[in-house]
């Protein structure tokens, strides 16, 4: 699994996220960077926090891009289902959803 991971290209980024590790008793939300991105996963700068804390635990992160509502209908289960269109958009982040594209990613 390492050298899979090895093999996905890495974008380079510079985004401002948050991120919470799980089993925190106090469910803090805490910054972070995100220093690169692949399909597999990504590089963290993460503040306030101790290698300690971070062994043996997973960690939420939250990202956060900018879109206009273009459309809104009925979704599925009583929801609403929103298309939107990015804007704001950094070079970095623009060429991360690129190489995403481009490599059919899948969540």
């Amino acid at each position: 699994m390492e050298e899979i991971r090895r093999l996905l290209p890495r974008q380079f980024t510079d985004w401002r996220a948050k991120y919470m590790v799980e089993g925190d008793p106090g469910e803090r939300w805490r910054n972070c960077r995100v220093i690169d991105m692949s399909s597999a996963g990504a590089g963290l700068e993460c503040l306030d926090v101790t290698p300690e804390e971070t062994a043996g635990h997973r960690i939420i992160l939250a990202m956060q891009l900018r879109g206009e509502v273009r459309h809104a209908g009925p979704g599925e289960c009583n929801g609403l289902r929103v298309g939107i269109e990015f804007v704001d958009v950094t070079e970095e982040e623009r060429g991360y959803l690129d190489s995403l594209s481009e490599l059919h990613a899948v969540w």
